[in-house]
């Protein structure tokens, strides 16, 4: 029996050997058998000799310790290796040298430990090839190393945190910046870190970041100005730039950001803002001492003008006659200066509004040459305009601004010409049926510009330094002016001169083409005085000025025009006539004492009788927000001074009712 059970056992552990010599020489890892007493090899299987470089029978009877050394978590070697006993609880990293000296990473665990047939313990080793994790994982260490070498060095803070909004990281960077370490700063609430303003920002985009994360969606980046505390108390603004990041499952792993200090930009910003601010105050205190010498200089403007066109509608001799044109062209003269320093200040306040309405080009070169052509018949220049044939006269824009812009440069050409001619020429630069580019040019034999003038001549309040240039008198305004008309039509200037022969000066506007106008020079001028003054004939006006010379000139125009006229010398006594008397039209003063034009009107406006009564502004300020203030009161029209007789009956006729005229 006894036997029996012995040939049994034998059987079975024969077998048991047999499957595990199969396991040991199929296994997809090493196997090592290891005498655990003196750390010798005597078997290992195919997968081993092949990870060593070298077959199987090279390996046996070899130490272990003469290929393998143990590595520490830490990265430190253990030169014992395997000389000492061995349990089954041992799993450690090795580094395995192979037989071409290339060094393999492995894991090593004991499977088991059993006697042989002599009865010596026997211990069983898996050795796994880990060599790409322990590199992967050696390349991120590295690359961890050189992040926090970076972030460590960089001026800017570098910082991290968590999903509850807990700091987990913050450079060394943030002493410089706040005065406080890398652990204060990890360990401050939000209060401590962010002003209120700052701090409600930064709770805001954590909303939103919960918010996408709970939808499934990739939350948002940040990046925002926000004003940090320091040690001290004082504040200073920064750049924050955050990235959420997020994990393989979609979770938010946490934020990662980036701090700069801007409080010098911020403070050079903020000189900018300060400076621009005081540069618009100046603006708005020019604008306003150049409307209050305008007004200054146009209310008496206007009598004078009045008063020589009443009195060159009396009989006078014909040396009388030249005196008083005389003294008219003066007076326009002083006018056009005026104009143009009001014009500088509103380009240079970008307050110019340009017209867009259809015209004649030809209305504007006839309106030139009127300007021009009684100077140039007293010099004796000769002066020719020609348009070239392929130029659609046409347009759509600002006929008035083209005018002065022409004139400009025409007027100077006269001005500096003794001799020989001036001409005008219109050119086509684009092609047709486009928003086309029309180009002016004037050409003169006069003086010329020195190489030396003519590149800085389109500047403002520039002349010639000769004593001829200085003798024809100006301001200096007219080619700026010229320049930014141009410029604000979509074109340039320029100029081509030659000092003692001459000039030609250019400029370009940008007009589409429009549709056909009836000219302006259509109606003869006799046939427009016969008709002015008949269309104001029995008309009752209330004229409200408080300047009594302006009430005296302007009362007798109004009665040569044939219109009843009724005075007012300010807003006060001008709404007690209204309620009193029915008037046609109302020509209102905006500047008078005790109540003003606009305060006046808006009051008149307010009662329902007086809702259609015509009331027209009369100003001498020349700016674009006074107009819009007039129409912002309720006055109908603007009127303003100094202003001449045909002027005054053409507002007279756009505004008075049809009935209210006498036939």
């Amino acid at each position: 029996m006894l036997n029996s059970i012995r040939k049994l056992f034998r059987r079975t552990v024969a077998s048991k050997r047999d499957e595990f010599q199969a396991l040991f020489a199929q296994a997809p890892f090493g196997v090592v058998m290891v005498d655990p007493q003196i750390g010798v090899m005597f078997s290992v299987n195919g997968h081993f000799a092949k990870l060593m470089g070298t077959s199987e029978a090279h390996l046996r009877d070899v130490p272990w310790a003469t290929v393998a050394c143990s590595v520490s978590p830490s990265g430190e070697t253990d030169a014992h290796g395997f000389t000492h006993p061995i349990s089954a609880a041992d799993a450690r990293v090795h580094r395995l040298l192979r037989a071409d000296d290339v060094q393999v990473f492995v894991e090593v665990s004991a499977l088991a430990t059993f006697p042989d047939r002599q009865g010596h313990a026997v211990c069983v080793l898996m050795v796994k090839d880990i060599s790409e994790q322990v590199l992967a994982e050696e390349q991120l260490r590295v690359s961890e190393q050189r992040l926090r070498l970076l972030t460590d060095s960089a001026r800017d803070v570098v910082w991290t945190m968590s999903p509850l909004g807990q700091a987990t990281y913050v450079s060394p960077a943030v002493l410089q910046l706040r005065g406080i370490t890398p652990s204060e700063a990890m360990a401050q609430t939000i209060d401590e870190t962010l002003t209120p303003d700052s701090r409600d920002a930064v709770i805001r985009y954590f909303f939103e970041v919960a918010t996408a994360v709970q939808q499934g969606v990739t939350p948002p980046q940040f990046r925002s100005e926000l004003e940090y505390w320091r040690r001290d108390g004082s504040k200073f603004w920064t750049e924050v730039l955050a990235f959420p990041v997020m994990g393989a499952n979609g979770a938010l792993v946490e934020i990662l950001g980036v701090t700069r200090d801007i409080s010098q930009r911020r403070l050079y910003e903020d000189s900018l803002l300060e400076a621009r601010e005081m540069a618009e105050k100046s603006n708005a205190a020019k604008t306003e001492f150049l409307a209050h010498i305008s007004h200054e200089i146009r209310t008496p403007m206007t009598a004078i003008l009045s008063l020589t066109e009443l009195v060159l509608n009396t009989p006078l001799s014909e040396s009388q006659q030249s005196l008083l044109n005389k003294s008219k062209s003066a007076g326009r003269l002083l006018l056009g200066i005026i104009n143009d320093i009001l014009d500088l200040s509103k380009l240079d306040n970008g307050k110019l509004e340009l017209a867009n309405a259809p015209f004649d080009v030809n209305d504007v070169l006839q309106q030139v040459s009127d300007l021009v052509s009684e100077t140039c018949a007293i010099k004796g220049l000769r002066y020719d305009v020609e348009m070239a044939q392929d130029v659609c006269p046409y347009r759509i824009g600002d006929s008035q601004r083209l005018a002065q812009a022409l004139l400009n440069l025409v007027g100077n050409a006269v001005k500096f010409t003794e001799q020989g001619h001036v001409r005008v020429w219109v050119r086509r630069l684009s092609d047709p049926g486009q928003a086309e580019q029309l180009r002016f040019e004037v050409q003169d034999t006069g003086i010329g510009l020195a190489p030396a003038l003519r590149a800085k001549v389109f500047e403002g309040f520039v002349q010639g330094d000769n004593a001829q240039t200085r003798a024809h008198g100006g301001t200096g305004l007219g080619l700026s002016i010229c320049k930014r008309l141009a410029q604000q039509m979509g074109g340039d200037v320029g100029v081509t001169s030659q000092e003692g022969q001459g000039s030609t000066f250019w400029f370009t506007v940008q007009m589409p083409v429009g549709p056909s106008v009836p000219s302006a020079h259509l109606k003869s001028a006799s046939a427009q005085t016969k008709e002015m003054p008949r269309q104001v004939q029995g008309v009752h006006i209330l004229l409200v000025e408080d300047n009594l010379s302006m009430q005296g000139v302007l009362k007798q125009l109004l009665e040569l025009a044939g219109a009843r006229v009724d005075l007012a010398e300010n807003g006060q006594v001008a709404i007690q006539m209204i309620d009193d008397v029915r008037y046609d039209l109302v020509l209102m003063d905006m500047q008078m004492p005790i109540l003003g034009g606009l305060d006046a009107t808006q009051i008149i406006r307010q009662k329902p009788a007086h809702q259609d009564l015509p009331i027209v502004a009369l100003t001498a300020r020349g700016f674009i927000e006074d107009r819009d203030r007039c129409a912002e009161a309720g006055m109908n029209d603007y009127l303003m001074k100094p202003f001449e007789y045909k002027d005054l009956i053409a507002v007279l006729q756009r505004n008075i009712p049809s009935w209210s005229v006498e036939a």
